[in-house]
C-alpha cells in the first residue's frame, strides 16, 4: 500500500511541476472585422485593424489562440503568474487606447461584422496607449486565467482588441513581415 502512496505522490509531483515555466500560445486565426464592410472578411491582411469612432468601435482585432492547456498541464487559473500579448503597431492613423478582451470560442476564417461573436466585456487588459508605430505590450494575464477557467480541457478561445478614444491602429499580422503577435504566459513554480 504504501508503494502506491509513494507512486500516487510522485504522479502528483510530476504534474505539478510540468506546469511550472513559460509557454508561447500559437494563433489560429488572426483577423479584424469592419463595421464599414461589414459583409468582408479579412483574415488575409497584413494589417489587423482596431479602430472606433464616436466611443464605438468601427474596427476589431480577432486573434483565435490554439488552446494547450491540458497538455501543458495547466488546469487551475491560480497556476498562471502572468500573460503577455506583444504586437507591433506597424501604422497609427489615429492615436488611442487599444483594450484586450476575452471571448470564449473559436473566431473562424470568413468572420465578418455581422457574423462575429461578442466579447466578455468583464474580462480584460489594461488599456494601452498607443501613441505611434512601434511594439507594444499588453497584460493579459485576467484574459489567460478566465480562459484557463473555461477552457481547460482544450476548448477555443479568443482575444479581441477593441480602439478607444477615437482610435485608428494597425497591428502587423503574421502574414505580414516583422512581428507577428505574440503571446507568452507564464506559470507559477
Amino acid at each position: 500500500m504504501r508503494y502506491l502512496y509513494a507512486l500516487m505522490g510522485i504522479f502528483l509531483l510530476l504534474a505539478a511541476t510540468a506546469a511550472a515555466g513559460s509557454f508561447k500560445a500559437e494563433m489560429d486565426v488572426e483577423t479584424y472585422v469592419d463595421a464599414n464592410n461589414a459583409n468582408q472578411s479579412f483574415e488575409d491582411s497584413d494589417l489587423l485593424w482596431a479602430a472606433s469612432e464616436g466611443k464605438e468601435p468601427t474596427k476589431q482585432v480577432y486573434l483565435s489562440v490554439i488552446n494547450m492547456f491540458g497538455t501543458q498541464g495547466i488546469f487551475n487559473p491560480e497556476q498562471i503568474a502572468s500573460a503577455s500579448l506583444a504586437l507591433d503597431a506597424s501604422k497609427v492613423d489615429k492615436p488611442g487606447k487599444i483594450t484586450a478582451y476575452f471571448l470564449h470560442g473559436a473566431t473562424l476564417e470568413g468572420t465578418s461584422w455581422y457574423d462575429k461573436l461578442d466579447y466578455d466585456a468583464e474580462v480584460y487588459s489594461p488599456a494601452v496607449d498607443i501613441g505611434e508605430a512601434g511594439s507594444y505590450t499588453f497584460d493579459v494575464t485576467s484574459i489567460i486565467k478566465k480562459a484557463v477557467k473555461t477552457c481547460t480541457e482544450g476548448c477555443p478561445f479568443t482575444i479581441v482588441l477593441v480602439a478607444e478614444d477615437d482610435a485608428t491602429v494597425g497591428f502587423a499580422s503574421s502574414k505580414a513581415s516583422g512581428n507577428k503577435p505574440d503571446l507568452v504566459y507564464v506559470t507559477k513554480e
